[in-house]
């Protein structure tokens, strides 16, 4: 194994286990935040240009760009579920509409036979 990818494992992990406590603590504004900067993002589009240059990296900000409707859904789906249904029930509904969501954009981009 490359050691390059232990180190993309462990900072995803430092980065989920920072926005974990921050969110434990009753800070969700903060913890959503740094969820949302842009670190993950910027090292994959690093690591992607430096193993197969600049056009990866635009096909992969594209899809990025398209596949945020199917997680606005997920998202929406806990806001919105949440107090209704319960957390865990709003979980499964938000990411069983993800899903659904990602797979019918996936049959129309022909990437799903």
């Amino acid at each position: 194994m490359e050691i390059k990818y232990f180190l993309y494992f462990l900072i995803g992990g430092v980065i989920v286990s920072v926005v974990t406590y921050f969110a434990s603590q009753a800070k969700g504004l903060l913890a959503a935040f740094i969820a949302n900067l842009p670190l993950i993002t910027l090292i994959t589009f690093l690591t992607i240009y430096f193993e197969s240059g600049h056009k990866a990296v635009v096909s992969y900000a594209k899809g990025l760009i398209i596949m945020l409707f199917p997680w606005l859904a997920y998202i929406f789906a806990i806001i919105f579920l949440t107090h209704r249904l319960g957390f865990i029930p709003s979980l499964v509904i938000g990411i069983s509409l993800y899903l659904l969501a990602a797979y019918l954009i996936l049959i129309k981009s022909h990437l799903i036979p």
